[in-house]
């Protein structure tokens, strides 16, 4: 077993065996796994209760809060902690910028602003001996040195070792922080290139043979801290699933059609988010409601979408708290076609993973 894999696996079974046995919901429930043996109030109980209405200590893990009696459960118990480090980071990314501190981020339109969304990345590939590089994909900056990507974006016929290796003769990742037009230097923007130390791919990662793509999830590492400023600047993570959220924007440079060219200039989308029962009918199956979520155009008035060369982007919202910050909900994966609302695009759901991020990025 690859070395990084195994300390993840160590890392992950720890983050469980942490949070069960844990009192929660004011003491009145303790965490257990969403078992038969564990949790039979819950188990036997879902369809009754609702899948969006349980409430979970850990629902990347399937652990529960399990209801106890009356005469088991905790009076005045002192509530879990409920401030992330990646909270706590959100608070300090909204200081960077001091222009947008009174007033939120613009939402509107096709054509990104200057400065509109400083935490978009683009991920690309130097071929050996020349100074072109391709874009291909997105990201989102989450850290100074961190940035969020699709998984598949990862996808190499050499080792990971080859690909960081600047000895070793073969295309070598670069990402781009600041950018707005990449094929202009006229335009508003400070672009920051970096190249990578490390990469880490979620370990279940898995492009199935129905043509769905499962945990499609990856960390890049840079090779120094990005330079903060109103350019650059992280988004934050999102402390719970995002479910609420109806109206949502992605951006990217993507292709603009189904068999379109590239967008150079950074473009944003409104979307809205299709309930599970049509993601699964219209996608055929090929997404799992839990890790997954879908959206799109809504209708055929429009034909929003993200489409080739998005994946890896951002799918997000307004930060309820801080003007200045996004909240990333998801990541965009992968679609049919562009384009077309009756098929939407999928989106890697991201509260699911933020215990694997805050593991890699922060060290806890």
């Amino acid at each position: 077993m690859d070395a990084t894999i195994k300390l993840l696996s160590i890392l992950l079974y720890s983050a469980i065996g942490s949070v069960l046995g844990e009192f929660c919901d004011r003491g009145t429930g303790e965490c257990k796994q969403l078992t038969a043996a564990d949790c039979p109030a819950v188990f036997y109980n879902l369809q009754i209760i609702g899948y969006n209405n349980v409430k979970y200590c850990d629902e990347f893990n399937d652990i529960v809060c399990c209801p106890l009696p009356l005469n088991a459960q905790q009076k005045n118990v002192k509530p879990m902690e409920t401030t992330r480090m990646f909270e706590k980071e959100c608070r300090r990314y909204n200081d960077v910028r001091s222009s947008c501190r009174q007033t939120p981020l613009i939402v509107d339109g096709t054509k990104a602003e200057p400065r509109e969304f400083p935490f978009m990345a683009l991920l690309g590939v130097r071929q050996p001996d020349s100074s072109v590089i391709s874009w291909d994909c997105g990201g989102t900056l989450i850290h100074p040195k961190f940035v969020l990507t699709a998984a598949h974006c990862l996808a190499t016929t050499e080792t990971k070792e080859q690909r960081l290796d600047a000895n070793f003769k073969s295309p070598k990742y670069v990402v781009r922080l600041g950018e707005l037009d990449y094929s202009s230097t006229e335009d508003d923007a400070q672009p920051q290139d970096f190249q990578l130390v490390n990469y880490v791919v979620h370990p279940s990662f898995e492009e199935a043979a129905d043509g769905g793509i499962h945990h499609d999830i990856a960390l890049l590492e840079l090779d120094r801290n990005a330079t903060l400023n109103e350019y650059v600047a992280p988004a934050c993570l999102p402390p719970s699933s995002g479910n609420e959220h109806f109206y949502l924007t992605a951006a990217g440079w993507g292709h603009t059609s189904n068999s379109g060219q590239k967008s150079s200039h950074l473009l944003k989308v409104a979307l809205q988010r299709y309930n599970e029962e049509i993601c699964m009918a219209r996608l055929e199956n090929r997404i799992v409601p839990r890790t997954q979520f879908c959206a799109g155009a809504g209708s055929d008035v429009t034909m929003a979408d993200t489409c080739n060369g998005d994946s890896g982007g951002p799918i997000f919202v307004q930060h309820p708290a801080y003007n200045c910050l996004k909240q990333i909900i998801g990541i965009t994966s992968y679609g049919l076609i562009c384009g077309n609302y009756k098929f939407p695009s999928v989106y890697t759901k991201l509260h699911l993973y933020t215990d694997w991020i805050e593991q890699i990025v922060w060290g806890v």
